[in-house]
């Protein structure tokens, strides 16, 4: 199964939830998401609330049967990778990565003249 998330569902609302089944322990990583809708031509977003208290918004949640952050840890190097400038020069582009980047130096290379 693949779940497809857009960024206009986004939210910054997360929580660690957890559960306990056949004595182990789970530890759950909770993304909320708000499906944004236009009304008169202006575009809101909020949580899904059916009265005060009742919150039946949207979520993803990821389960990890042991050190969750291992796994995200892996995606954000992932995505800095992604998101880190080519070297000026440098022979391998990211065939992902954002057209009209332009060349950096490595750190540490600042004061180089070339």
């Amino acid at each position: 199964m693949r779940v497809n998330v857009y960024a206009e569902e986004m939210t910054d609302r997360i929580e660690i939830i957890g559960k306990e089944i056949d004595g182990h322990r789970f530890t759950g990583l909770r993304f909320y998401l708000e499906l944004p809708a236009t009304v008169g031509g202006v575009q809101h977003q909020g949580p899904f609330m059916h009265r005060p208290g009742d919150d039946d918004s949207a979520a993803v949640t990821f389960w990890g049967k042991r050190d969750l952050r291992e796994v995200l840890r892996k995606a954000l190097a992932m995505l800095d990778e992604h998101y880190t400038p080519p070297r000026c020069g440098s022979v391998f582009m990211n065939a992902f990565a954002p057209s009209g980047r332009a060349c950096t130096r490595p750190r540490g290379h600042e004061g180089e003249h070339g």
